[in-house]
């Protein structure tokens, strides 16, 4: 966790940018203030003696303060040791046989729990010194906050022992970078002396510049003391970091924020300069060119964006207690604001491009709701006093203030996600279906796929990366980031090109929610149409194929969800390994081939999700299980496969609680007589409802109505009575 600490005292004089065109702002003069106020990054003076009168206090709030005291007494027991070189990044830290994390034995001994290999030496080493860096960077920030709260020397002088010992060993420590395997392997530019990357640099600036802005009024320092700190470590920081221009990445964020906590703790206004006007890299123009409409990092991964907005807010905050109003740049709030439409059935947010489980992370958001009191904003915040409520001076805490969001069904066309949202007595469900723009680097081969959640679970399935960030390995570029282990269609056994979608209609009322998207991007000479219908019992999923190449090709129908067993009457064990991308990560495949309706049973605790997909001659039927938050979890998958030249799909997904009985008997997938398709699911009650689907809204007839709608719903009753959901 990032610890966001920052100023809410409205200096005089603050400069307000003119946000009417981002990207071309007409920005006045930056200054810093004159004199240098104390603290100048930290906090403002109102906050420090907040935090000093809580500790002062009696209750939760003293609790608080008092815990942060006793990590610095804490630290003072330990030995200020440093490592004898810089740290490495946490993808070395692999198994490289099992594709799994290293469990530590000591500093130099680190095994893989599955195959017991025992690895030593560079790089494993250095993944330990890298979090002994850290160990030592906590310590250093724990007693720099115990020493403005309580003005103890003994806490300013372990400060100052530890900015000392990093100033003299900085540039000595060997140069190196996260592509390093070996220390004869030839580093990047975007390497560093403690740490193996300028992100991590950048970032560990926010706890040093913190730290030494707490103590440096200090008489522990002597003159040479400041001269070492400031040369020898924060400018040659600078400078390490400086080198490599990310431009549009979370990277330069990360840098720009460096740059501002070095420079405004030293008093320079060229790095604040160059921390937010610099054209292709600063601040103003990471918020031009990397928040997607709406406010979504450009990563399209919930990680990835607050990740970001970490570096985001330390950037705000930062100049704020400068004098610096970032504020006002309308696409600030909306990165505060995008997640809360994307909360999923069970609080959590759905888990796209390299991202794992993560809920809204309220800790971030109390500048933001000091700043604008918006009341979705306190709804994610803890509803106790923390650090930060105390340093921003908030008083409201609301229990159950969460249950009060309300949950919509919204299009995200910018974004490029279509939210389905339904409420029902028994539980909410969601969906979500993408044709989002490619995320780069961290963003995955997944146009037209869809996550559902219900029963207040995650069902349909997307891993996201492996817990492990396993980013250098095989498993993350042939099974995390690539389609298979989407919930989409794979066509020739290959993983789509970087690609994005377009959507095509979207409804949603009380009864239905519905979203169409279409991609012919994806892969060449294929044009690809998907269909999702969120029902209050259960979803539709229909995809419409069509090789505009004239050729033949192989089209896997693809569904995870998680769960325990997988079963199906269609298929049998098999020992026939199938070639493609990623196949080998699926573990206790069955294969079958149908002509009949294909059915297949999850369990998921005491639960289950039935899943039905429509007839066709021929239909191939693989079930197993792919890899989920590492190699070692296995989540349950079905794949259908259709040849030729087009093909059709038509799912029923259901979930169904405890011993309840089904309620689908069947789904078919018809040319429409009059034109477009007609999509019907038979229900066991002996009611039907149907759907219309005519991508190209053309006038026809179904059942007697004439629609020019996307989608016409319609339920028949048990008496034979037509009923229109929707059109």
């Amino acid at each position: 966790m990032i610890m966001l600490i920052a100023s809410i005292f409205a200096l005089e004089g603050f400069v307000i940018l003119n946000c009417s065109a981002l990207g071309s702002f007409n920005t006045p003069e930056i200054k810093l203030p004159d004199p240098q106020p104390w603290p100048s990054v930290a906090c403002s003076e109102i906050e420090l003696e907040r935090l000093r009168n809580a500790y002062k206090s009696n209750g939760i709030e003293h609790e608080i303060i008092a815990k942060r005291i006793q990590q610095a007494d804490q630290a003072l027991k330990n030995d200020l040791e440093f490592p004898p070189e810089g740290g490495q990044h946490n993808q070395w830290y692999q198994c490289d046989k099992c594709q799994i994390a290293l469990k530590t034995v000591d500093d130099t001994h680190h095994v893989c729990p599955k195959c017991n290999t025992v690895y030593s030496g560079y790089p494993y080493d250095n993944v330990i010194y890298s979090r002994k860096h850290s160990r030592l960077t906590n310590d250093m920030y724990a007693c720099a906050w115990a020493y403005a709260i309580t003005n103890e020397n003994q806490y300013a002088q372990r400060v100052r022992d530890t900015l000392v010992g990093y100033a003299e060993r900085y540039m000595s420590y060997p140069y190196h970078s996260a592509n390093m395997g070996k220390k004869t392997d030839k580093p990047s530019a975007s390497g560093g002396h403690v740490f193996e990357q300028t992100l991590n640099e950048a970032s560990w600036m926010h706890q040093v510049c913190t730290a030494y802005d707490l103590v440096r009024k200090s008489d522990v320092f002597s003159e040479s003391d400041h001269r070492a700190i400031c040369d020898d470590l924060l400018m040659k920081v600078y400078e390490n970091i400086a080198k490599h221009k990310a431009g549009k990445s979370n990277w330069q964020t990360y840098h720009n924020s460096a740059f501002m906590y070095i420079g405004g703790v030293l008093n320079k206004v060229e790095l604040i300069r160059q921390a937010l006007e610099d054209k292709e890299n600063g601040f103003y123009f990471q918020m031009d060119v990397s928040v997607l409409p709406g406010g979504m990092w450009y990563e399209n991964s919930w990680g990835y964006h607050f990740y970001t907005l970490g570096a985001v807010q330390q950037i705000i905050e930062t100049a704020r207690r400068l004098g610096i109003d970032l504020y006002s740049i309308p696409q600030v709030k909306e990165m505060y604001m995008v997640a809360m439409d994307y909360q999923m059935a069970d609080g959590t947010l759905p888990r796209f491009g390299d991202s794992t489980t993560m809920r809204i992370p309220g800790w971030a958001y109390e500048s933001a709701y000091h700043k604008w009191k918006d009341p979705l904003f306190l709804s994610v915040l803890p509803q106790s006093p923390t650090w930060d409520s105390i340093l921003y001076g908030r008083k409201e805490f609301k229990k159950d203030s969460a249950k009060e969001i309300e949950f919509k069904s919204m299009l995200k066309e910018g974004a490029g996600y279509a939210i389905l949202q339904s409420n029902r007595e028994k539980g909410r469900s969601s969906a979500v279906l993408v044709f989002s723009p490619f995320g780069g680097f961290h963003g995955h081969f997944d146009k037209l796929s869809f996550v559902y959640y219900a029963m207040n679970k995650e069902l349909g399935y997307d891993p996201g990366r492996a817990v492990s960030q396993a980013y250098r390995l095989p498993i993350h570029r042939d099974w995390y980031r690539a389609t298979i282990s989407h919930n989409t269609v794979l066509v020739d056994r290959k993983s789509q090109g970087e690609s994005d979608g377009t959507s095509e209609f979207f409804f949603a009322n009380s009864e239905i929610s519905y979203a169409s998207a279409y991609t012919g991007k994806a892969y060449p000479g294929i044009l690809h149409r998907r269909l999702l219908i969120l029902r209050p019992s259960f979803l539709i999923v229909a995809d419409v194929l069509r090789a505009t190449d004239g050729k033949d090709h192989i089209f896997d129908w693809m569904y995870h969800n998680l769960g325990e067993e997988i079963s199906s009457s269609a298929v049998k064990k098999s020992d026939k390994a199938i070639e493609g991308q990623g196949f080998e990560y699926i573990s206790d495949q069955k294969i079958g081939i149908s002509n009949d309706l294909i059915r297949a049973t999850i369990t998921t605790g005491k639960d289950r999700v039935e899943v039905i997909v429509n007839a066709e001659e021929n239909s191939a039927i693989l079930t197993g299980f792919g890899a989920g938050e590492s190699i070692l979890h296995k989540a349950p998958l079905i794949f259908v496969t259709r040849n030729g030249k087009e093909a059709r799909f038509s799912a029923v997904i259901e979930p169904v609680i405890g011993d309840n009985d089904s309620q689908i008997e069947n789904i078919s997938f018809v040319d429409n007589e009059t034109g477009g398709y007609l999509i019907t699911v038979q229900l066991k009650d002996g009611s039907e409802e149907i759907y219309a689907y005519d991508p190209e809204k053309k006038s026809r007839l179904v059942k007697g109505i004439k629609t020019n709608s996307g989608l016409l719903c319609l339920r028949r009753e048990s008496s034979g009575d037509y009923v229109i959901l929707s059109d």
